[in-house]
């Protein structure tokens, strides 16, 4: 980091963040010539860690909240500050800003930083955008407003919301995300397992049996789930890259291999749902597909006048002027209308939904996942739920997700790797053939990423940015804060929720009793079956099996925080999808009168 930085970006000294912050205590005061008085404050911090069934916060020093707060997001914030700094040239060249942009950016974020680690009050948000103003209305209703005081999870997406400001208000650097030179890097990083994974991959795309099927999905699964591990926001910002576990170093273990991987962690899997994912996703897909064949619901009259008067929208202004479809040429058939979004009760596609988590190898992770759905025809479609904005370092963006397909489609990569050293052949014996090295290249990568480009123009990839993923809510709250999100979800056969933050927002940021269920610990979040991948880096979990936390706290107090162990999970649970009470969301838009077009 540069001397300069450095200086830019000091924040209070340790006594002062232990006065203000921790001790809470006023500094010495003189009064009427007398002594110095020292008037000690209660303290706001309890030196406890998050006891069972509150919400994860700063407040509790001996939590992984206190600590991220206290020790992880500062790092954070120096590194975006320091990299402004080193990279200004590229940034100034890439985005047209000027120095006095990034200066004024550098100010913004030093101010954010200190206020974090001094607990001050949140800021309002000055940026004029709607989304904006709904989250000053979330601050302001907030019952505590400090950094360390609130939720862990509504501080840290405060934090990143309010760095996404800093850009928005320099009209230079209106484009510019401060990750994604990391988020390239560690992509780039990890071209070898995504070599040996592809090639793998193309083996399993050909239509097989039931069993080998089942087998293949739970293995991309358990790929997706160690793929987890490359979390940039856990590392502060510093490269993580996979390894070989537990093994001695050979030729042939000097490839990192993720599926080897697989089962040199399979007891880490602390929870492994994946055998029951992978029946209910086909059990429920061939449902849909049937529904959907047989159905003949879907062509009745848009309902949205009669909704949107209800839900107290305006009505469109061709409401007085139904549209109508055009007439048929002589000899064809007439028009279909097309269907209401509203009154769907089956879905138009068999859809599987992937909330997608970091960007790099494990965005490679997911996309293998759907491609195996695709080819295997248990989907017709996967939706890929990604960021709108810069967040937690290194997850999905749109920007992300095309740079990953792209670099899939044109990587190049090749090593050769020595054959193992044979021992002597007894006497009498002829020596052995020599085995040729083993080449890993990116031939099946290219296939792959061309492959997925294909899918992205043709709709069979869908990628979706709702702002609720960049919100402060968990998801229980989902139906409340977004409804339209809900329903949208309701048309999957299943939704996999990738990572720590939306595990950590299933669960409703508390830290329950382990030993609770997956299902009571989601509160009522059913809008389809949810299945969970995690590698667990928060003090908070469900579902365990009793007396495993226990035995896991006595090898590592700090086990639920590195990383180093994984849960599956699944609620096959959900709410039945039902004529929508509300307008379909394009209401307005598209509307034309009492037909949607």
């Amino acid at each position: 980091m540069s001397k300069t930085s450095m200086q830019q970006t000091s924040p209070a000294s340790a006594t002062e963040l232990n006065r203000d912050a921790e001790d809470y205590s006023t500094t010495p005061e003189f009064i009427y010539g007398g002594p110095f008085i020292k008037v000690d404050k209660p303290s706001p911090f309890l030196n406890v860690a998050t006891p069972i069934n509150l919400q994860l916060q700063g407040s509790f020093k001996k939590s992984f909240a206190y600590y991220s707060l206290k020790e992880r997001m500062p790092v954070i914030l120096t590194k975006v500050i320091d990299y402004v700094s080193r990279e200004g040239s590229k940034i100034k060249s890439a985005s047209g800003g000027t120095d006095d942009d990034l200066h004024s950016f550098i100010q913004y974020v030093s101010k954010l930083k200190n206020d974090l680690v001094t607990n001050k009050k949140y800021d309002l948000l000055t940026v004029d955008t709607p989304e904006a103003k709904r989250w000053n209305q979330w601050i302001e209703s907030c019952d505590a407003q400090t950094y360390f005081m609130n939720t862990w999870v509504f501080t840290e997406c405060y934090v990143y919301r309010r760095l996404r400001e800093g850009c928005e208000l320099i009209k230079g650097l209106a484009n510019f995300d401060p990750f994604d030179e990391q988020k390239d890097q560690s992509f780039n990083n990890s071209m070898e397992p995504m070599c040996v994974v592809a090639e793998k991959l193309l083996t399993m795309l050909p239509e097989s049996d039931k069993d080998k099927r089942k087998a293949d999905f739970i293995s991309l699964l358990k790929i997706c789930l160690w793929s987890n591990k490359c979390d940039l926001s856990l590392s502060m910002g510093e490269q993580v890259t996979l390894k070989n576990e537990g093994v001695k170093t050979t030729p042939s273990r000097d490839v990192l291999d993720p599926f080897q991987m697989v089962l040199d962690l399979k007891d880490k899997v602390l929870v492994d749902d994946s055998a029951k994912i992978a029946d209910l996703v086909v059990t429920r897909a061939e449902s849909f597909a049937k529904a959907i064949e047989g159905n003949t619901s879907l062509k009745a009259k848009c309902s949205c006048n009669r909704l949107a008067t209800s839900a107290g929208v305006p009505l469109c202004p061709q409401e007085e002027k139904p549209a109508e479809a055009p007439a048929p040429a002589e000899g064809e058939q007439p028009a279909e209308l097309p269907p209401c979004p509203a009154k769907f009760t089956i879905p138009q596609d068999v859809m599987f939904d992937i909330v997608c988590d970091n960007s790099g190898y494990e965005l490679f992770t997911d996309l293998c996942l759907a491609h195996f759905l695709i080819a295997q025809k248990v989907v017709q479609k996967v939706r890929f739920h990604v960021k709108a904005i810069p967040w937690f370092v290194s997850d999905v963006t749109p920007r992300d997700f095309k740079y990953v397909i792209g670099s899939c489609a044109n990587g190049n990569y090749k090593r050769e790797i020595p054959p193992e050293h044979k021992p002597e052949p007894a006497e009498g014996e002829a020596p052995a053939e020599p085995e040729p090295p083993r080449v890993i290249s990116a031939d099946s990568l290219r296939q792959l990423g061309g492959q997925w480009e294909k899918f992205v123009q043709d709709g069979v990839f869908e990628v979706l940015s709702d702002d609720f993923w960049t919100s402060p809510h968990v998801y229980k709250d989902m139906k409340r804060y977004d409804p339209d999100l809900y329903r949208k979800l309701q048309f999957a056969t299943c939704v996999l929720f990738k990572g720590d933050l939306n595990y950590r927002k299933l669960l409703g940021e508390k830290n329950w009793n382990p030993m609770t269920g997956f299902e009571p610990a989601l509160q009522g979040f059913m809008p389809a079956p949810v299945a969970a991948l995690r590698t667990v880096k928060a003090d908070l979990i469900c579902g365990l099996p009793k007396g495993k936390a226990d035995q896991l706290n006595t090898i590592d107090e700090k086990w639920m925080e590195k990383g180093d162990y994984g849960v599956i999970q699944v609620c096959a649970k959900c709410e039945p999808l039902k004529v929508s009470e509300r307008p379909c969301p394009l209401y307005g838009d598209t509307c034309r009168g009492t037909v949607c077009q």
